[in-house]
């Protein structure tokens, strides 16, 4: 396990809670709802959220994603949970200053994802994803909840 003096290790112990997630997608919709971290063990997260899409056209439908938060070597590794790619890394975080930018390749789609901490209460996630199947972009943005009940999700 990786020491919580760190840069990766600050921002680690300051994920579990409640967050407001409003991402926008440029050209398909946007999400909002409610995500959360919830400590699994010492070194590990498990990061799920819940929201409703809404499309350009309307429409809107119920989504949610799960990801395992990993504090390990000096760097956050974010890790699939649903099978088949479950344990495989999608980003790995090594923090300059305040933000991380890491690649995963799916197939042949790539996905640059950009991480900006900028307090306690608040973090974006920028997402490029570019390939011959996907080219699109969204911005996430995350608001700890004050006081939010336990086991919100």
């Amino acid at each position: 396990m990786t020491s919580t003096d760190t840069p990766e290790g600050r921002i680690f112990l300051s994920l579990p809670g409640k967050w407001a997630l409003a991402r926008a997608i440029p050209g398909t919709g946007s999400v909002t709802g409610v995500a959360e971290f919830r400590r699994l063990r010492p070194d590990l997260l498990l990061y799920r959220e819940e929201g409703t899409l809404e499309l350009g056209t309307g429409q809107t439908h119920d989504v949610s994603r799960e990801y395992h938060y990993l504090l390990e070597d000096n760097q956050i590794r974010v890790c699939f949970v649903e099978p088949p790619e479950f344990g495989r890394t999608m980003h790995v975080l090594r923090l300059d200053g305040a933000e991380a930018t890491d690649e995963h390749l799916c197939d042949q789609d790539l996905y640059t994802g950009h991480y900006r901490f900028e307090g306690p209460d608040r973090f974006t996630v920028e997402m490029r994803v570019r390939g011959p199947k996907k080219d699109y972009s969204m911005h996430t943005t995350y608001d700890r909840l004050p006081d939010a009940p336990a086991d919100l999700l």
